[in-house]
């Protein structure tokens, strides 16, 4: 790890003194929300933020959510590669499912009745999104739990000074893609509103991969609606209130499992969300208050027309809901010039239901269901941070957050980012973090599960430097990274009935480097990220002497490429490739009713992007994804995107 640390210093140092003959403007003068829940420039925190901006979202129009994350460092989305409707496992930074925090405009918005409590990003439509911004490292001080890895804040609000703005798109594309976009937002008065809604179909293609070629699997296609009001009014010229509708479903076909087709099983998920707030500007700061109410309902129905020979059952219906409330109140103020103290507190209630009914060889069979009566917890946090910032270019931010759980008791987390930036260009900067994820419901509350878990947790630590060029768009970043897991929360097989339990078992270590820096050169630009994993696992859970890494399907390599180019004012175009090396992975065998660990092998796709303006408001785009047709496998049993076309237009005035 070391010799890989020393080479990439140089390679570094290198592109640190070339990238400062090309500057202009400064970038540390950019302003971020999500490293203190207020805004600050970049020079006023020592946190790894990577900001995905409006003009970046704009030019990938034909992405999803999940594949332009996994195109930023140390960014995972396992599952963008597959069919549209895949489940996308969020990782950063090589972090276990549901070890990452999805916010939606500041606010969290778990599922409460999965296995990982995870949001399912498949529910968001990047055409609704203007900003993306994601913060690595253990989080949970300000954000609480499932902040292991970080957090991806998901900011939707679109504020605009005119009385009125349009924006459409319309697009089509292979497999029968079709794609429709809809938004109109402004100010009227002293009201602020948005309106957006976002449509979209696929015919797909088979999700499962046939083991030969002379197999024929059955496409599987996807249907998605996204709709969302936001309303801000100012009351007066401190204070504000805001209020939030979200609509998010889709409906996917499935497959019976790694290598089986099947014709009529399917996947439904409809989530709505309701919240509000107000902003309560004061003399030295501002006082936030947040509160939403996110309801999801899932369901696996696997219909009896079509029954795969390996199938148990011939019929199948499960459903999950889950309903969570949020409310935060925080306070951020200056104690002095250099000086800003948060102080905050937040409530979550979650409960679930499941219910499951099948039909087989051996009759009708009802699971025990999870009763939302009884499936319920509650949680509540009072936080804090203090931000120091010397005119000499020190800084340092503190923080601590006490935490209650109505299950498992009492736990604390803190976090120390000392920071120093040398002349507006060079920033050094070091953390040390620990942070936490409570048990998911159903961790505690199915037949399988266990009310005497604890909480994982995690201690990390990041030691790194970052350099600037006068131009916002040129910089120069590498951080190391080394995180420590205990009570990691695993499945243990036992010989009774249920036969298993969720048990506090596993321990575990990764670490690894992250590499990222961008060059912009008048009519050219040049992106570039490089991660590198490494970790290991206690002896009980290893897969087998194969192994590459600790990991499932995440990678010890992955590099990102982008190179730009304006032809003129009006003609765009980039080029992106992406390496992943080989990985681990595990798969159910039906024929020996058993997990087999296989290596997948490393693959690189090249995709790319072109922007033609016909006139102020009217535009064409055009997406290709796997321009070479590149076969890979991202997980085993499964297929992955062949090449893939989008082209369209778009509409803004």
């Amino acid at each position: 790890m070391f010799q890989t640390f020393k080479k990439v210093l140089f390679v570094g140092i290198i592109l640190q003194a070339n990238l400062s003959f090309s500057q202009s403007q400064n970038q540390l003068q950019e302003v971020v929300v999500t490293a203190n829940k207020y805004p600050q420039k970049l020079d006023q925190t020592g946190k790894v933020l990577t900001v995905i901006g409006d003009s970046v979202i704009k030019a990938n129009v034909g992405l999803s959510l999940g594949q332009l994350l996994s195109q930023q460092v140390g960014v995972m989305v396992i599952g963008s590669g597959q069919t549209v409707g895949s489940t996308q496992n969020v990782s950063l930074r090589g972090v276990n499912f549901g070890h990452t925090l999805i916010l939606v405009d500041g606010v969290p918005v778990n599922e409460a009745s999965g296995i990982g409590s995870t949001f399912d990003i498949n529910l968001l439509s990047l055409q609704q999104i203007e900003r993306i911004e994601i913060m690595k490292n253990g989080q949970s001080t300000l954000y609480g739990s499932d902040a292991i890895g970080g957090v991806v804040n998901i900011i939707t609000n679109r504020k605009s000074k005119e009385k009125q703005s349009i924006s459409a798109s319309l697009a089509a594309g292979t497999q029968k893609t079709l794609q429709a976009n809809f938004g109109i937002f402004g100010t009227l008065n002293k009201t602020n509103y948005n309106f957006s809604q976002s449509l979209a179909t696929t015919g797909g293609f088979s999700t499962a991969a046939p083991k030969t070629d002379s197999e024929k699997f059955e496409n599987d296609g996807f249907k998605t609606s996204n709709s969302q009001l936001s309303i801000t009014h100012e009351l007066t010229k401190k204070l504000s209130i805001n209020g939030l509708y979200r609509f998010n479903a889709y409906k996917t076909d499935l497959d019976e499992g790694a290598f089986v087709d099947d014709k009529d099983y399917t996947y439904l998920s409809k989530n709505n969300q309701v919240g509000g707030g107000l902003s309560l500007q004061l003399p030295k700061g501002k006082l936030t208050f947040n509160y939403l109410y996110n309801q999801t309902y899932r369901n696996f129905k696997n219909d009896s027309s079509d029954v795969a020979a390996s199938a148990f059952s011939s019929f199948s219906n499960t459903d999950y809901t889950s309903k969570a409330s949020y409310a935060e109140i925080f306070t951020n103020f200056k104690l002095h010039k250099t000086t800003e103290w948060l102080i905050g507190a937040d409530y979550r209630t979650q409960n679930m239901a499941y219910d499951y009914f099948s039909v087989s060889a051996f009759g009708p069979y009802t699971d025990t269901p999870i009763l939302a009566d009884l499936a319920k917890i509650n949680n509540q946090s009072i936080y804090s941070s203090l931000n120091v910032n010397l005119e000499s270019g020190l800084g340092l931010e503190l923080g601590g957050r006490f935490n209650n759980h109505s299950v498992y008791g009492n736990n604390f987390t803190y976090s120390v980012n000392p920071f120093y930036v040398v002349n507006d260009y060079i920033k050094f900067f070091a953390t040390a973090s620990s942070s936490f994820k409570n048990p998911a419901l159903y961790q505690l509350y199915s037949p399988y599960g266990n009310l005497e878990l604890k909480p994982e947790n995690a201690r990390t630590i990041d030691l790194g430097w970052q350099f600037f060029g006068k131009s916002k768009s040129n910089f120069l970043r590498m951080v190391y990274f080394n995180r420590q897991y205990t009570d990691l929360i695993s499945f243990l097989s036992t010989s009774k009935p249920p036969y298993g339990q969720y048990i506090n078992l596993a321990e575990q270590n990764n670490e690894g480097l992250e590499v990222d820096g961008s060059l912009n050169c008048k009519k050219f630009s040049l992106s570039a990220n490089y991660t590198f994993l490494d970790g290991k696992v206690s002896d009980d859970l290893k897969l087998n002497s194969k192994e590459i890494n600790a990991f499932l399907r995440r990678p010890n390599h992955n590099l990102n490429l982008t190179a730009g180019y304006n032809f003129s004012s009006k003609l765009k175009g980039s080029v992106t490739a992406q390496h992943l090396s080989k990985r681990n992975d595990l798969f159910y065998n039906s024929d020996t009713f058993g997990n087999e660990a296989v290596i997948l092998d490393g693959f690189t796709q090249i995709h790319t992007n072109w922007n033609y303006k016909i006139n102020e408001s009217v535009g064409v785009f055009l997406n290709i994804q796997n321009l070479t047709n590149k076969s890979f496998t991202e997980i085993y049993g499964y297929s992955s995107r062949p090449f893939t076309a989008l082209i369209g237009l778009s509409f803004a005035k």
